[in-house]
């Protein structure tokens, strides 16, 4: 099989501003994968949180030409050694894994989806972010943030009961809060019960990851249903929050791929937890390749497409919060020409 690769710059609609920094472009890494006359493409967008990097998912990708070989189905023999060889780039790793699936599908004629025995008609509706910003800003966009039945609000600095206030008023969405470990325990028990008011469906990542004992304290002195994201980043991370948390955040770029990411399902409903599918500022080429496994979910928030302009690919994009899975052979993506 012969790969290439390529890169891309990702442009920001509006700088994207969570509790650990902002941001206005973000570079990702697709890979090709030749197999039998076929092209399977794979999207690698590395955070810095968790170690990885462009020049790390790169060589991942150079590493896997020795290991993928001629089978492109022993897709979880490849994720595997690949774990074990490249474990600082998941993104590198989750490149490889679509791109796999991405060759399967498409020698079985068959949308990802369907190959996986999925179904469009379980898929939860996305939610669409609303970064930590200016209240006014966010008053510029309402129009736009009124078109989606779930709005996922970042928090952890700045005016964030104003914005909540505002999107509660002016829109009518279901409101999630992520606070990217941007709290204290003290202050984050002090704002969950003061914003009972606003109904927020859940908190993310509240505290800081390493924070056991104010995970603990949060569930004897709040209502509020917690799910963890940067505390979790492989089916291994799972375990140490039974009773902390009521569900994870499963990324494709920070567990290495679709393959790993059912299995964290299949942990995570094992152990009681509820599970949401997230993902990085990506292209529809990422997104799409999480949204193949979406039906497996509770919740999604799949929208790093969305706050972009300058796509590369034809793919998933979600409208009104509805996932529009595409029923073309394999992931269904193709280049923008």
């Amino acid at each position: 099989m012969n790969i290439r690769t390529s890169t891309y710059d990702l442009n920001l609609e509006v700088p994207f501003a969570i509790a650990r920094g902002t941001t206005s472009a973000h570079r990702i890494c697709v890979a090709e994968i030749e197999y039998a006359g076929l092209t399977g493409y794979g999207e690698a967008s590395p955070s810095a949180y968790y170690g990885d990097s462009l020049e790390n998912a790169m060589a991942t990708i150079e590493g896997a030409r020795a290991i993928v070989g001629d089978d492109p189905f022993a897709i979880r023999y490849v994720s595997e050694r690949l774990k074990q060889l490249f474990p600082a780039s998941p993104s590198g790793r989750a490149v490889v894994d679509a791109a796999l699936y991405d060759i399967m599908g498409k020698l079985a004629a068959l949308p990802l989806y369907k190959l996986l025995g999925l179904s469009r008609k379980a898929l939860p509706l996305t939610s669409f972010t609303v970064g930590v910003e200016d209240v006014s800003l966010a008053e510029s966009r309402i129009e736009i943030l009124k078109t989606f039945p779930v709005l996922k609000v970042k928090v952890g600095f700045g005016e964030e009961e104003s914005l909540l206030r505002l999107l509660a008023r002016e829109t009518g969405a279901v409101l999630r809060v992520d606070a990217n470990e941007g709290w204290r325990a003290d202050e984050a028990i002090e704002k969950i019960n003061a914003w009972k008011k606003y109904s927020i469906e859940f908190f993310e990542q509240p505290l800081p990851k390493q924070d056991k004992d104010g995970y603990s304290n949060l569930r004897k002195a709040t209502e509020a249903t917690i799910f963890v994201d940067e505390g979790v980043a492989s089916k291994e991370d799972i375990l140490q929050w039974v009773g902390l948390a009521d569900g994870i955040n499963i990324k494709l770029m920070k567990c290495g791929g679709i393959s790993e990411a059912l299995d964290m399902i299949s942990v995570a409903r094992a152990v009681g937890l509820k599970t949401m599918l997230g993902c990085m500022v990506e292209s529809a080429l990422g997104i799409t390749a999480a949204a193949h496994i979406a039906p497996l979910v509770d919740y999604c928030d799949l929208d790093g497409n969305l706050l972009i302009t300058n796509d590369p690919f034809l793919g998933v994009r979600a409208t009104g919060g509805i996932i529009n899975l595409p029923d073309l052979p394999g992931l269904g993506v193709t280049p923008r020409m």
